[in-house]
Parts: C-alpha cells; structure tokens; sequence
C-alpha cells in the first residue's frame, strides 16, 4: 500500500509548506499585478513619446512659418535703438564751434558801431571798444581775431594820420 507522502511529515513541516504555497501564490498574483502595471506603464510611456514627438514637429513647423520672427524683432528693434540714441546725441550733444559762435555774436553786437566809427574817422572809438572786448571772458575764444582787427583799426589809423 502506497502512503500518502504528507501523511508521514511532521505536523510543522504541514504548516510551514502551507504557508510557502499561499507566499508562493501572493508572490504569484503580486508578479501578475506587477506586470499589468507594467504593461500600462509602457503604454502611457510609448504615449508620451508620441505626443512629446509630434508636440517637436509641430513647434518645428511653427518656427518655419514665422520665420525667426524673434531674432528679426530683436534685430530691428536694436536698430532703431541706435539710430535713436545717435539722433538724440547729436541733437544734445553735438561738437559745437565755440569760436565761430563767439565771433557771430560779435559780429552782431559791434560790427555796424565799428564800421560807422571809422567811416567817421573815429579810430579811438574802435580802439577802446576792442581792448574793452579783449578784456570780457566772454571774448577769450576769439581773442586772437580781436587783436588781429585791433592791429588793422591801428594801421589804419596810423596811415589816416599822415
């Protein structure tokens, strides 16, 4: 007669085996579960890349139709920056004469007295008026042009008095 072998192990030996069969079935169902989960993770996964793929061809295609439309704007704008600060430079601070501007302006207060003076032959006049002239810090700029009409009002004089 055959035994049964489970009839013949001790009692403990029963209750570990069970336990091992339900460890072995829990571990069983957890791989099942485990591998459902990633199963579904590998399709979310391959769905992700797609729509990150066609998500690149589309910000690629947008980039063709606006045609670096950013680099353009920066381009352009830096553009009118510099010709705007070069037109407010210029109108601010541009290089200006300050001799001729001086001399305009003594041309303008003194040329008519001085020519009337000597048409008249009032040389004197013309004298004090250009060492009175020489004498202002307004003048000092053009300080070499008086001096140089001051000795042509002094010839002339000079020779008015032969």
């Amino acid at each position: 007669m055959e035994t049964n072998p489970s009839e013949q192990w001790p009692a403990d030996a029963q209750q570990r085996l069970v336990a091992l069969e339900r460890a072995f079935a829990d571990a069983e169902h957890r791989a099942q579960k485990y591998a459902q989960e990633r199963d579904s993770a590998l399709v979310q996964s391959k769905t992700l890349q797609k729509e990150t793929h066609q998500l690149q061809r589309d910000y690629a295609s947008l980039r063709l139709q606006k045609g670096g439309f950013g680099f353009k704007s920066l381009l352009f704008a830096g553009m009118v920056g510099t010709f705007l600060g070069v037109g407010v430079c210029y109108l601010f601070f541009r290089p200006t004469n300050l001799e001729k501007e001086t001399f305009r302006q003594f041309r303008e207060q003194h040329q008519f007295n001085m020519e009337l003076a000597i048409s008249k032959g009032e040389f004197a006049q013309v004298d004090s008026l250009l060492k009175i002239s020489l004498q202002q810090p307004g003048y000092q700029p053009i300080r070499p042009e008086l001096e140089f009409t001051r000795k042509i009002a002094g010839a002339a004089w000079r020779r008015c008095e032969r």
